[in-house]
């Protein structure tokens, strides 16, 4: 079975890798995503990857040996409140309101700048959980793990009755300290299984066994709200799957950068998959290019994400705050603005804004004729030239130029441009281009980092018509087009180890215990290794990543670190991990900012096991023989920003591009689902990995 699949479902399409591990032939195939049932679109993708090899669905799956998916089925439960389970909390007795009372930060947790400033317009995010559907019970452990206050079956038996009495279908459990003693927690799960057989259950020393009770606690009634959504749909697509021919276990993607199967996945862990996925694809990338600094940038139909590979790694977030709610689940570290090809532009009191609101999948940009009448950043590219009206997704969208031009004179050119369709069309995509070059600012400089000491990776679907505009904005003079940038988060699914986080909280007195501590990475390592083995994968397949978060006594925020290989075992480990903190503390804020005499503490250790996939992004072969790439497909007029004008421009498509070949700007180069844009002055080359690579050098002076 020669075939490998990967699917990323979008907010506005969903899009599907599909590599023959025989031949090394990729196809791609971009279908929009279908919001009332996401199984619809994605068989439509898989349909189609499965025509450009002339088969028919079922005959590309019975020949599948790997489906990898990435959804966006929890994300949308969470962003719009809608499919999400009737959730009860059980909690110890005296804390269960902390889901409601939050942090002093709730109402404006995960909040821009620009919402953070009408403070009195904000507020806390929709209750998962009512106060009526808590329940608290008389137990009590303290932190070291000693029952203070034994946990009574009957008192359960009680608790769980009153929350089905009120039609509670999934339940949080969150009872104090269980991570160091969960025996309550799963007390209680036996009893809501003797009760009710069929209600979903989620245990918050297994979602999150680690310090913070708020977090822990909304991590928990987060994952108790999604996760029955999530099975259903797993279940029928699974199903639905099967029937059709596939004979393999689906693989889900997790939003900390690996896949699991479906019995072992924790819901929570898909929220927000589909940017990791591009991650992933960006740090093979970059390993293939020998490259150890690489800024990720994706811009899909609803937002802009940025994130890091340094010294050819990926970080990952200690916590992400989604729709407002603090989670504690392993997530690689992407940050975000509502910034995409969907993203509407506006009039704000006599200023042009861009985004967050989105046109989305339905009814989408007013250029699609789908119903959309508000202009959009896609729309403003076609007005400008960089997209082909006839061409768009191959011909499978004809864009309505005259539909964009009416929403952006209606909304954009009138009241702020005296009319002038394309002076407003420019001012959005220059609008659009600086809000993301701030970030990648923000995201580069915050963390220690020059971003002109970097790559710059664009993908997405409107990500290469925008990256020389963003990466010259952020400073950035280097730029990779990777080949299947279009569907590169898909492709980072494809190509995806199986990873399994496994975390905990320590004492302060066992993480300056050496071997107190060597003692927690093994039993944390045992349970990673062993939660791999049940997905069919042996020891000697398994590599170990130690990580701990830290900080200094008396600060509040966390800094995490890493040790690898046999960096974390020779010597103190202790001092190993110390040296590591003090080092990353210094690139962070400065070799002055740490107090004298201040002590390093570690709350948090870690273990992320790993079992590499074994397909490889591509391999390095001779340095192409650079040719010259003179003849265009055609010709037409773009206007470019950079030079305040119209310039006729050489369209190419990508099917013209072989190893070797250089042009100059200006250019477009046409992929199916995107367009490169290659600015004026700027040079251009295709790589052995066939991937675009952009200089911006010579591209004259800036447009900040």
């Amino acid at each position: 079975m020669p075939f490998v699949i990967g699917v990323d479902i979008g907010g506005t399409f969903t899009d599907v890798v599909v590599l023959d591990r025989t031949t090394q032939r990729e196809v791609i195939a971009k279908s929009p995503t279908t919001p009332p049932d996401l199984m619809e679109g994605l068989l439509d993708g898989v349909t189609r990857a499965a025509e450009q090899f002339g088969l028919s669905l079922s005959e590309l799956l019975s020949e599948t040996e790997r489906f990898s998916h990435a959804t966006t089925q929890t994300t949308n439960v969470m962003f719009t409140w809608q499919q999400g389970a009737v959730v009860g909390l059980l909690a110890t007795r005296g804390f269960g309101d902390e889901i409601l009372i939050m942090r002093a930060r709730g109402r404006v947790a995960g909040l821009g700048l620009t919402e953070r400033r009408h403070l009195r317009a904000t507020d806390k995010p929709p209750q998962i959980v009512t106060r009526e559907r808590i329940v608290e019970l008389p137990e009590r452990v303290d932190r070291s793990g000693r029952v203070i206050e034994p946990l009574r079956r009957e008192d359960v038996e009680s608790g769980v009755r009153s929350l089905l009495d009120q039609g509670v279908t999934s339940f949080a459990v969150t009872l104090l300290w269980s991570h160091q003693r969960p025996e309550h927690e799963q007390l209680v799960r036996e009893v809501i299984r003797d009760l009710a057989p069929d209600a979903h259950v989620s245990l918050s020393s297994e979602i999150s066994p680690v310090t913070g009770e708020y977090e822990r606690t909304s991590t928990t009634v987060v994952n108790a709200f999604i996760a029955p959504t999530l099975e259903k749909y797993l279940e029928r697509l699974n199903q639905r799957l099967t029937e059709e021919g596939l004979l393999v276990p689906i693989l889900i993607f997790q939003a900390g950068g690996g896949v699991s199967d479906i019995p072992s996945v924790l819901p929570v862990s898909t929220i927000e998959s589909g940017p990791a996925g591009g991650m992933v694809a960006v740090q093979k990338l970059a390993a293939a290019m020998k490259q150890e600094r690489v800024i990720a940038t994706d811009v899909g139909g609803t937002t802009f994400k940025v994130g890091l590979i340094v010294d050819g790694r990926w970080s990952m977030a200690p916590e992400t705050i989604i729709n407002q709610y603090t989670l504690l689940s392993p997530m690689i570290d992407v940050v975000s603005i509502g910034a995409g090809g969907g993203s509407i532009a506006w009039e704000d009191a006599g200023r042009l804004r861009i985004g967050p609101e989105s046109a989305g999948a339905s009814p989408g940009p007013a250029c699609y004729g789908w119903g959309g009448t508000r202009p959009t950043v896609t729309d403003a590219d076609a007005v400008l030239g960089y997209l082909d009206p006839t061409r768009f997704l191959e011909g499978r969208i004809q864009l309505r130029l005259d539909l964009a031009e009416t929403a952006i004179k209606d909304y954009i050119a009138d009241p702020l441009f005296d009319g002038d369709v394309v002076a407003a069309a420019a001012g959005i995509r220059r609008v659009v281009d600086s809000q993301m070059g701030d970030l990648i600012r923000k995201a580069t400089l915050e963390r220690g980092y020059d971003p002109r000491q970097f790559i710059l990776a664009a993908y997405g679907g409107a990500g290469p018509v925008h990256a020389a505009s963003y990466a010259r904005a952020a400073g950035v003079s280097r730029l990779v087009i990777p080949l299947s940038a279009t569907a590169f988060s898909a492709y980072g699914v494809v190509i995806s180890d199986t990873i399994r986080t496994v975390q905990r909280s320590i004492s302060t007195e066992a993480g300056r215990d050496d071997e107190v501590l060597v003692r927690s990475f093994e039993d944390v390592a045992e349970n990673a290794i062993a939660a791999l083995n049940a997905q069919g994968v042996t020891t000697d397949r398994i590599g170990i990543t130690r990580w701990a978060d830290m900080r200094y006594e008396r600060q509040l925020h966390d800094v995490r670190v890493h040790l690898h290989g046999d960096d974390a075992v020779s010597g103190s480990i202790v001092d190993a991990f110390t040296k590591a903190f003090g080092e990353r503390y210094e690139v962070l804020f400065g070799k002055t900012a740490r107090l004298k005499d201040a002590v390093p503490r570690i709350l948090r250790i870690g273990v992320d096991a790993t079992a590499a996939s074994g397909i490889e992004v591509g391999q390095e072969g001779a340095a192409p023989a650079i040719t010259q790439l003179d003849t265009p497909m055609h010709r037409r007029d773009v206007y470019w920003p950079e030079k305040g004008g119209w310039i006729t421009t050489a369209i190419y498509s990508g099917n013209q591009l072989e190893i070797g070949h250089d042009f100059s700007g200006p250019a477009i180069i046409e992929q199916p689902g995107t367009s490169v844009a290659v600015p004026p002055g700027a040079t251009a080359q295709v790589d052995e990995l066939r991937n675009l690579i952009i200089s911006l050098e010579a591209a004259g002076e800036t447009d900040d």
